[in-house]
């Protein structure tokens, strides 16, 4: 319904509303006054056209809570009745449009939806205000279901456009060039950390094969008899000093390089390990907005 339409529709109430209980329950001629005014269904339509006034009278300054609640009001005053159809219509548009202007002030969708609601509600009434004419009120109130189901269709996208963007912005950023450099530190560091490590077991090898040729030098020595030749018996101490060098030399080299590189291998593995763990968190798991809210959005670098 557009708003020309609206504008005239709420003259329509106002004028309904203010003939109603002079038109359709006047006094017979020579009757009492005062039996018009027991009159329940007078009483309600006049009480009814109080309440749409004073709905008016909000709707014109803005507030339109207060105008939606008096013709909310009025609206159950009027009796479900052929006669009051009009009436019950018109008001339930202008209770529909304060709802739509409301939302336009502080774009509470609540608004959206509870007009719908209401709208949806009158349907089950317009078999029993219309009758045969039912068709065609069902097709205008249909009408403006569809207009504010597409606002709200509008509000949920740009929510939806809203919550993306956030998402989007409290991401951590994965900066290649930062991890690139740390990889290359890390396998720098994991480079020298397996050559020293490698020669602190050359190191061990070195000290293994001086215990070995020392402890084969003391026991050739011993089984050497005080007589033996003088070329055997040096010869195996000879070999027991070499034995003895290599150890010192070997405990050296182990000690040192084994120092160095053990705790370089276990550095940048480990960091090696973060970073990889890293890489897969920012750059293959993220948030993403789909169908319904917020989600997990997954993928992988190869």
């Amino acid at each position: 319904m557009t708003t020309a339409i609206r504008a005239l529709a709420a003259g329509v109430v106002s004028l309904a509303l203010a003939l109603a209980p002079i038109g359709a329950h006047a006094a017979p001629a020579g009757g009492d006054e005062d039996e018009l005014a027991e009159d329940p269904s007078a009483q309600a339509l006049d009480e009814a056209r109080q309440l749409f006034d004073a709905g008016v009278t909000r709707y014109s300054a803005a507030e339109y809570g207060e105008a939606v609640s008096f013709w909310l009001e009025a609206y159950d005053l009027i009796p479900p009745s052929y006669e009051n159809r009009q009436i019950k219509a018109e008001l339930i548009y202008n209770v529909a449009r304060a709802q739509q202007k409301w939302f336009e002030i502080d774009k509470d969708v609540q608004h959206l939806r509870q007009s719908r609601e209401i709208l949806r509600r009158y349907l089950g009434e317009v078999d029993e205000l219309y009758g045969d004419q039912a068709v065609i009120e069902r097709e205008k109130i249909d009408e403006q279901i569809a207009e504010i189901d597409e606002q709200i269709a509008a509000w949920e996208a740009e929510q939806a456009r809203r919550e993306a963007e956030l998402a989007e912005r409290m991401r951590p950023k994965f900066d290649e060039e930062a991890d690139a450099r740390e990889a290359r530190r890390n396998k720098a560091m994991i480079g020298a950390g397996a050559g020293l490590t490698a020669l602190g077991f050359g190191g061990v090898g070195l000290l293994v094969t001086g215990i070995v040729l020392a402890g084969g030098a003391q026991a050739r020595v011993g089984e050497l008899p005080l007589e033996a030749d003088i070329l055997a018996r040096e010869a195996a101490i000879s070999r027991g000093e070499t034995g003895n060098a290599l150890m010192i030399t070997g405990s050296l080299v182990a000690g040192v390089f084994l120092a160095a590189g053990l705790p370089l291998l276990a550095v940048g593995g480990a960091a090696e390990k973060k970073r990889k763990a890293r890489r897969a968190e920012l750059s293959g798991i993220g948030v993403g907005v789909f169908r319904g809210g917020l989600g997990v959005s997954l993928g992988g670098r190869f």
